[in-house]
């Protein structure tokens, strides 16, 4: 059996690699400019960190706001974004939760949460999620959107 190789295959490939990211209009190009345009999760100017903050062991929270970030995590961070921090793939919760946001009260946030947005591509939660849990959520997502909440993992409260 006669084999050949073809040595200009690993050439092309390596070219096609290289031209991969820097030619093509690529999603992480887009998601780049998306994110310039989305207003970033910052403090205000003289914001005051809340109690535990920086000392390692996390900042303090309710307990209803703990169970409400275990709850995001495991079902809403995929889309929405890890601590609610703006994602081009769905609402930026922290604008539509935070002040004159169209989100305006706990019930419109559980109704779009049990009902879902299909034509936004958001599915139903209500054979998955608790009222209880979707109040929990609501809790946490508020906090941060209200800049109580830093990002990260809180203290599980005692």
């Amino acid at each position: 059996m006669n084999k050949t190789l073809n040595h200009a295959a690993p050439i092309t490939l390596a070219i096609l690699l290289g031209l991969g990211s820097a030619g093509c209009n690529t999603r992480a190009g887009r998601t780049d400019e998306v994110a310039a345009q989305t207003p970033r999760d910052t403090p205000p100017t003289g914001a005051v960190k809340p109690s535990g903050a920086g000392d390692g062991k996390g900042f303090k929270v309710s307990k209803l706001e703990y169970e409400g970030w275990r709850q995001y995590s495991a079902n809403c961070a995929r889309c929405h974004g890890q601590d609610a921090l703006p994602n081009p793939v769905a609402a930026n919760l922290l604008l539509s939760l935070g002040p004159g946001g169209p989100i305006t009260s706990e019930q419109m946030f559980a109704d779009i949460v049990t009902a879902g947005r299909p034509a936004s591509g958001m599915p139903a939660y209500k054979d998955i999620l608790t009222q209880d849990q979707i109040k929990a959520i609501y809790a946490y997502v508020k906090g941060r959107a209200e800049k109580r909440i830093p990002p990260g993992r809180p203290e599980q409260p005692a």
